[in-house]
């Protein structure tokens, strides 16, 4: 029998309350829907080299956010070296962007 060991952790009521929906849909015990979550996400980045993982969650301090607020409302034009970099991708990424010019 393996080893086992409690852990805490915080967690959002919408998450909380997904889990026990799926708990109560699936049978599963909640214990075991985590480890098993937590042992794919483990497995998965074992997989993957570090450089290539992207953070699914940022964490910005006010300032930063205040930024990214500003550029979303109001971007920055690109420069001509970005323009310069990205122009063999220029279809692919008018048809991600969904624009017209």
């Amino acid at each position: 029998m393996a080893d086992y060991v409690q852990i805490s952790a915080q967690i959002s009521e919408a998450t909380r309350s997904r889990l026990d929906q799926y708990a109560r849909e699936t049978g599963l015990k909640k214990s075991r829907i985590i480890e098993d979550a937590i042992e794919a996400r483990l497995d998965a980045l074992d997989e993957i080299p570090a450089e290539y993982v992207v953070p699914t969650r940022f964490v910005l301090d006010e300032e930063s956010w205040e930024w990214l607020a500003r550029e979303t409302e109001n971007p920055t034009p690109p420069t001509p070296a970005l323009v310069e970099l990205l122009r063999p991708y220029r279809k692919e990424l008018k048809e991600l962007l969904g624009s017209d010019d």
